[in-house]
């Protein structure tokens, strides 16, 4: 069976264009440095049911191995393009809950020329800086960016662009695809336009593992592919 082209079936989402073209430059730059680069996927996607969306079909994902991931690439040299979805684990942050940060700071002195001064309670935050140490240098050398998606069509978009930019760079890219990609999704020429009955039969469009890899070799990208098992062997070796 022919495979599916997922990101023909998808209209594009707003500002795709804009993150291919910062995709673009980032690997053009780091492959210029003889830097290897590896893009990170992290996190589940959202597949709306309706045309105006009131369901949805939303694979749960937490992230942490995605963000791990990341973090153990970068301080093995790689540059990492980090495509996650919104508000799952952000590599260095996730390791502290947002709610430790309101008992773990203190003010500290009077705030002077629009900067906060704030101190840290070390015991409460066990490793924090070491990991904002290791998060800055990655930003200041510029060997770090994230992009995030929401649906479905966001991640097949900003995934085969991300392909196309990395293309260039051959054997120095790597792709480590550790998303929770949606089993089933509406295709758009079936979606209706409000909420969807639920005596309108099954969901027809299924995500293959060869479709979703099908958009990255039109461009001339060799993979391979893992089981799940496999990542998590890679993971646990990182």
């Amino acid at each position: 069976m022919a495979a599916v082209d997922l990101v023909a079936e998808f209209p594009q989402p707003a500002g795709a264009a804009r993150w291919a073209e910062v995709m673009a430059r980032f690997a053009a730059r780091l492959g210029a440095q003889g830097r290897r680069v590896v893009l990170v996927t992290s996190g589940g996607t959202k597949v709306p049911l309706e045309a105006r969306p009131v369901r949805f079909l939303d694979n749960f994902s937490s992230g942490r191995r995605g963000a791990t991931s990341a973090e153990a690439f970068l301080a093995a040299g790689y540059g990492v393009l980090f495509l996650y979805r919104a508000r799952s684990a952000f590599p260095f942050a996730h390791r502290f809950p947002p709610q430790t940060w309101l008992s773990a700071l203190r003010p500290s002195g009077q705030a002077a020329s629009g900067l906060l001064s704030l101190e840290a309670e070390e015991k409460a935050l066990p490793g924090f800086a070491a990991a904002l140490r290791s998060y800055q240098e990655a930003e200041a050398a510029g060997t770090f960016l994230a992009i995030e998606f929401t649906t479905l069509a966001d991640y097949l978009h900003l995934l085969q662009a991300a392909a196309q930019a990395l293309n260039p760079l051959g054997s120095s890219a790597m792709f480590y695809l550790a998303a929770a990609v949606s089993d089933f999704y509406v295709p758009v020429s079936e979606m209706p336009e409000h909420k969807i009955q639920s005596s309108g039969g099954p969901l027809q469009g299924k995500v293959q593992l060869e479709d979703l890899l099908h958009h990255l070799e039109k461009g001339g990208i060799e993979l391979l592919a893992f089981t799940e098992e496999q990542l998590y062997f890679v993971w646990c070796l990182l």
